[in-house]
C-alpha cells in the first residue's frame, strides 16, 4: 500500500522533477557590470605583476606601482557593488521564489501532507538551482570559492 502510494506521487512530481534551471538573461546593464569588472580584474593581475616585477628589481617605482595597485582594487571593488546592486532584481526574485518554496514544503510537512512532499522537494530543488545558475551567471565564473549567497 505504502509503495503504491510513495510511486504514485513519485509520478505526480515527476513533471516538476524534470525541470531544471535555466540561467536568466541578463540585462544590458548587468552585462556591461560584468565586462567592466573583468577587465578590472585584469588590471589587478597586471598592477600586482608590475609590483612584484619592480620589488624585485629593487625599481625606484615600487611606491608608485603599489599605489597603482591599491586603485587598481578599489576600482575592482566599486564596480563590483555596482553589479551587485545591479543585479540584486534577479536574485531577490530567485531567492523569493526558493523562500516560497521553502515555506510549501514545510507547510506541507507539518500538516502531514505526505502526497504534496515529492512535488514541494522538487520544487525546492528546482529554486535553489536557479539560484546558483544566475550567481553562476552574475559572477562570469569569477567566484573563487567565496559564496555570498547562501540557501
Amino acid at each position: 500500500m505504502y509503495r503504491a502510494f510513495a510511486f504514485a506521487t513519485l509520478l505526480a512530481a515527476a513533471p516538476v522533477m524534470a525541470q531544471t534551471a535555466t540561467a536568466t538573461t541578463l540585462p544590458a546593464n548587468v552585462q556591461a557590470d560584468l565586462a567592466t569588472v573583468k577587465d578590472d580584474v585584469a588590471a589587478l593581475k597586471a598592477a600586482m605583476a608590475q609590483v612584484r616585477a619592480d620589488e624585485k628589481s629593487n625599481s625606484a617605482a615600487v611606491a608608485a606601482d603599489r599605489t597603482a595597485a591599491r586603485l587598481a582594487g578599489l576600482k575592482l571593488r566599486m564596480d563590483a557593488q555596482r553589479l551587485h546592486q545591479d543585479a540584486l532584481p534577479i536574485l531577490q526574485a530567485d531567492e523569493t521564489a526558493l523562500f516560497n518554496a521553502l515555506t510549501q514544503l514545510h507547510n506541507d510537512q507539518a500538516g502531514n501532507n505526505a502526497g504534496a512532499l515529492a512535488a514541494d522537494e522538487a520544487a525546492v530543488t528546482l529554486a535553489q538551482q536557479q539560484l546558483r545558475v544566475d550567481i553562476a551567471a552574475i559572477s562570469g565564473g569569477m567566484q573563487r570559492g567565496r559564496r555570498h549567497h547562501r540557501f
